[in-house]
């Protein structure tokens, strides 16, 4: 025999409504996503654009953030440099090596980071970036139709803690 449990809406007891849900749960996910392409020859970082901000439910839960960059170029002499902002302040960093082996290179960039923000207050996550020795780089968002044609995206969960 199966069980089977249907309901159109759960409640909590608390005067918050809210439920504590088990570790690892995912209680929500928020995506921010950008379609142009951009490029600067700064080697201090620069925003790409790319963010999403969520408002944790619990100082304990964490934050998983999935960053996406398609079509990230660097001419040979160059590479690219790929840090996580939180809140515009440097929290995190991920490199590329596209251009580093003497040929000029595009590729894309997937990322995953598992944060520890310890707020409920709204956290924003950026994804920032430079070019390693002063040459032009591109974030493209590069598919078959030429740059712009798809898009680098930033997911961010917030799991149960």
């Amino acid at each position: 025999m199966t069980s089977r449990l249907l309901v159109d809406k759960i409640e909590g007891k608390a005067t918050s409504g809210t439920i504590q849900m088990p570790a690892g749960h995912v209680m929500q996910t928020i995506e921010g996503s950008i379609l142009t392409r951009t490029a600067t020859s700064s080697t201090s970082f620069v925003t790409s654009g790319l963010e999403a901000t969520i408002t944790p439910a619990s100082t304990s839960n964490k934050v998983l953030i999935s960053v996406a960059v398609n079509g990230v170029y660097s001419p040979e002499t160059d590479y690219v440099v790929l840090h996580i902002y939180k809140n515009d302040s440097n929290h995190h960093s991920f490199s590329t090596n596209v251009g580093q082996n003497g040929e000029s290179d595009s590729s894309s960039v997937v990322h995953f980071y598992l944060d520890s923000p310890s707020t409920t207050s709204a956290t924003k996550y950026t994804v920032y970036y430079r070019s390693g020795a002063g040459g032009g780089i591109h974030l493209n968002n590069y598919g078959i139709g030429g740059n712009g044609s798809t898009r680098s995206t930033i997911l961010l969960q917030e799991i149960a803690g």
